[in-house]
């Protein structure tokens, strides 16, 4: 017997157990089957339905409070347009670069800063000058800009 039977034996023996206390009375004078057939006071009933009531009202209330506040924090920015490809790397913005594949924020301010030290990019080998852009990136990224 794996440990997942042992388990399992031990937690079908407890509730017999505890089915078996509970039916000799130990837990309360009045069995739960008595409890159910007992006759029941019609007022209070109804002002435990009542209470059950306005307690619900209170829930449903509160709860549209806080989808409205959760609605206005939620609203969600209208996403970037992406440029025209190719994209003109001698004119392109920060955001601009960042739709070009493998260009993050940080490589694009790196081709900006090189771009505004050092003049226009005339080729495709000038960007493997930028730090951070090796063969393997040019390459990639050649198709998606072009030299004016």
């Amino acid at each position: 017997m794996n440990s997942a039977e042992k388990s399992f034996l031990c937690l079908a023996l407890f509730l017999f157990a505890l089915g078996g206390i509970s039916r000799l009375g130990f837990f309360s004078e009045i069995s739960p089957l008595e409890s159910v057939f007992l006759p029941v006071n019609e007022v209070a009933v109804i002002d435990t339905i009542n209470a059950i009531d306005t307690v619900v009202n209170e829930l449903v209330a509160d709860k549209e409070e806080v989808a409205k506040s959760v609605k206005h924090t939620r609203e969600k920015k209208p996403k970037k347009k992406a440029p025209a490809f190719p994209l003109p790397i001698n004119t392109a913005s920060n955001e601009d670069l960042c739709f070009i594949k493998g260009v993050g924020p940080s490589l694009a301010q790196k081709i900006i800063d090189y771009r505004e030290k050092n003049g226009n990019f005339r080729t495709a080998k000038d960007l493997e000058k930028v730090p951070g852009i090796g063969a393997k990136k040019r390459q990639a990224m050649e198709e998606f800009v072009r030299f004016d």
